[in-house]
């Protein structure tokens, strides 16, 4: 993988992307008409992440002004670097992008499909120790408003209930280092692996745990398994930072509890090679007691 410096070499001309996207339309039409029938906010970020797919498809890769389609990074209301989705516009002539990092995307897409502002809500910090509004929550943040019944409609605490559309988040307890935030695509029940608690070198305490492919739609500067932010840029697999969709997994208890997750799946597949695959399991795993991950379900909108 090799991170993009510089794609003016891989960009045709806007003439003919737009006139192949137009070819396309009834294409797209039908993708957005299979969003329908899930939860709006995940549906426009699912269909920002193909139309950006579309584009780099198509070789593009940055804006007319150079400035690259799909990015991580940007603050809320910044005046010099200000966060922000942009779906196409074929008509207009208007690429689509993202400049967003993990939380704001969230709060980017629950705003664009139902006008939602967090700032409504007030809520105590839990590592300022403070009641606060913010417009933009960061996950930790999110993670509190959740716990304190701000804003959502519910906690789901079974992964086996966890519906597409819901907001899975995660932190190091006491700590904004590494939390994360991301809504859920779909979780694969059929991908279930039981910890092999038998074998050499595996943690007694998670025997009777069994481990799930999740895929999460999310804004991130790397990738999880099979992630479309891995792009092929002039013959190279290419990681593009921002908006995209992947895998991660989770790993839960005997009744679907969350016992801990992890950025991305083993690579070692676990039917022929158990061993390496628990050792990828535990060089990713974080457990709940120490990076908690909850699920939030917003108001049916």
């Amino acid at each position: 993988m090799h991170l993009v410096s510089s794609l003016d070499s891989a960009r045709p001309s806007w003439t003919r992307f737009f006139a192949t996207l137009a070819i396309g339309s009834a294409v797209l039409l039908g993708a957005v008409n299979t969003f329908a029938a899930q939860p709006a906010h995940l549906a426009k970020g699912l269909q920002l992440v193909d139309e950006i797919t579309a584009a780099q498809d198509q070789g593009i890769f940055t804006d007319a002004a150079n400035v690259p389609l799909n990015r991580y990074g940007g603050s809320w209301n910044s005046a010099t670097d200000a966060s922000f989705i942009r779906f196409l516009n074929v008509g207009g002539g208007v690429l689509p992008g993202n400049n967003t990092k993990c939380a704001p995307l969230v709060t980017h897409l629950l705003k664009s499909a139902y006008n939602w502002s967090w700032y409504s809500y007030s809520f105590v910090d839990p590592i300022l120790n403070t009641s606060k509004k913010s417009s933009s929550p960061a996950p930790y943040q999110y993670i509190a408003l959740l716990k304190q019944g701000k804003g959502f409609a519910a906690q789901v605490t079974r992964l086996d209930q966890a519906l597409p559309g819901d907001i899975l988040l995660w932190w190091k307890i006491g700590s904004d280092e590494n939390d994360h935030a991301m809504i859920i695509v779909n979780v694969d029940l059929q991908s279930g692996k039981a910890y092999p608690s038998e074998l050499e070198g595996a943690d007694a305490t998670l025997a009777g745990t069994t481990y799930y492919e999740v895929e999460v739609l999310d804004s991130s500067s790397g990738v999880h398994s099979a992630d479309t932010r891995i792009v092929n840029v002039n013959g190279v697999d290419t990681q593009i930072a921002g908006v995209g969709t992947g895998k991660i997994g989770i790993l839960v208890d005997a009744n679907f509890g969350i016992v801990g997750h992890t950025w991305s799946l083993p690579n070692s597949d676990y039917a022929t090679n158990q061993a390496a695959w628990l050792n990828g399991l535990h060089s990713r795993l974080k457990l709940q007691s120490t990076y908690e991950a909850v699920i939030g379900r917003m108001p049916a909108l």
